[in-house]
């Protein structure tokens, strides 16, 4: 064989390892179930025309032997192709804006963005569009907030100041569940503390903590004691309403803050937590 054929059959061989690692784009919702509008997922079925189907929407049609589509005769049959095409795509989740470097087939990306745990948190304070992981928001909120912050063990009590404001609670190992206390003044019946525990993927008014609260004032011998479960919350909607997040009541005789004390115990609940 002469030079120039072997040089034309590598010139073509590298042109056809490039053409099969060269990355293109589709638009994803021709990946979708063409009954349930769901990602499609192996096996495929398509009709005669090319329409195609899940096979848990193939088992529900009542009539098999026409199309769900275009009505065509002929039934279903599976689509080898479809398959492979699924399981070649693959999509980041979205995420990925947060540090999340995951990429799944395009049927497991709701499965994946359910439990990501880089999904986001968001900020509480008005006006600010902040979100990111529990990490990066107690970092925001102590950092370009300067809110106070006070670090605990679960299980262990630990003593907070009534002071009007916020306050970043976190676990002293890294990692886990951040917390935020709330104290506001409400005239007549004295400081409400609020507590919320700030998660990825919570749902408001899901409780995955408990908490114990002892006050007391040292000048009016005044001692209470409550139990509660704490609210979790993203805070995608912002810092939940008064009435949803009020927890605790420190009565208006003891609002001095230098004869107060709210000491706090957070508890895990039975089951183990991330």
């Amino acid at each position: 064989m002469s030079t120039h054929g072997i040089e034309s059959m590598e010139a073509k061989r590298m042109r056809g390892e490039k053409s099969a690692t060269r990355e293109g784009a589709i638009p994803l919702e021709v990946l979708d179930c063409a009954f349930c509008f769901d990602p499609l997922r192996p096996p495929v079925f398509q009709c005669r025309v090319g329409h195609v189907i899940c096979s848990s929407c193939h088992h529900k049609l009542r009539k098999k032997d026409n199309c769900h589509v275009c009505a065509i005769t002929g039934g279903y049959n599976r689509c080898i192709a479809f398959d492979h095409i699924l399981e070649s795509i693959k999509v980041s989740c979205s995420n990925s804006i947060y540090g999340c470097t995951v990429k799944t087939h395009y049927y497991h990306q709701e499965e994946h963005k359910k439990s990501c745990p880089h999904a986001p948190c968001f900020c509480p304070e008005p006006g600010c569009g902040f979100a990111g992981s529990t990490t990066q928001l107690q970092r925001h909120l102590t950092v370009d907030h300067m809110l106070p912050a006070t670090a605990f063990a679960y299980g262990y009590s630990f003593t907070l100041h009534m002071q009007e404001g916020m306050r970043v609670l976190h676990r002293k190992e890294e990692g886990g569940p951040l917390f935020l206390a709330k104290f506001t003044l409400v005239p007549p019946f004295g400081n409400v503390v609020s507590i919320l525990c700030i998660v990825p993927h919570a749902v408001t008014e899901n409780h995955r903590f408990e908490c114990d609260v002892d006050f007391y004032s040292r000048t009016m011998g005044w001692h209470q004691h409550s139990n509660f479960q704490i609210i979790s919350t993203n805070l995608s909607n912002g810092f939940p309403g008064e009435e949803a997040s009020y927890t605790f009541v420190v009565p208006d005789i003891s609002s001095d803050p230098h004869t107060t004390t709210t000491r706090l115990l957070i508890r895990p609940p039975k089951i183990s937590c991330p």
